[in-house]
């Protein structure tokens, strides 16, 4: 039986478990990265053949080469791309150092951007880019940084409307209310 997603090739980073059950689940083969949690990978590895599974830090831009390519040889294509800008500082911003502050930014910017220039060029008409971001950010750099993805996201989906591919920002219960509801927009 087909599935709305059959047939369709997600990439998934970090926090990937939850998000990568529920692409399965309406067809679509995943490949997951995650820089930590191998108990959850080492799940993932049991799920459906087909599946790419790889433990990476995606801050550094020879691993997110390393994976693009493992993706580009293994499928060829990106339909969706899913990126996760959830990472807090769970604190006000006079207690943040200059050294949290940067990790902050790039946890939730610069691997996004990275990865999403990476993986460009396997993405064609059709194809949709989800950068999701915090729920609700309670602390001004985390807002900042959510404010700076939500932006990105905007300005890609105008930059990168002419070539069909929709790019959105969205939290993750947004995300999983989009995506149980039959998932019309990716």
């Amino acid at each position: 039986m087909a599935t709305p997603l059959t047939g369709r090739v997600a990439v998934i980073t970090g926090g990937s478990r939850g998000v990568a059950e529920t692409f399965r689940a309406q067809g679509a083969v995943c490949a997951i990265c995650d820089r930590g949690n191998a108990a959850h990978q080492e799940r993932d590895r049991e799920r459906p053949q087909g599946d790419l599974v790889m433990t990476l830090d995606l801050r550094d831009p020879m691993a997110v080469d390393v994976f693009a390519t493992a993706v580009e040889e293994r499928y060829g294509r990106v339909d969706i791309l899913v990126t996760s800008a959830t990472a807090t500082t769970g604190a006000p911003f006079e207690s943040v150092s200059a050294r949290a502050e940067r990790a902050l930014i790039e946890d939730n910017f610069i691997q996004v951007t990275g990865l999403i220039r990476r993986m460009l060029p396997l993405m064609g008409d059709g194809s949709a880019i989800v950068n999701l971001v915090q729920d609700e950010p309670c602390h001004a750099l985390d807002a900042a940084v959510k404010a700076a993805v939500e932006s990105l996201s905007g300005s890609l989906a105008v930059e990168l409307a002419p070539r069909g591919i929709r790019v959105m920002a969205v939290t993750v219960e947004q995300a999983y209310q989009l995506w149980w509801s039959g998932i019309p927009s990716v």
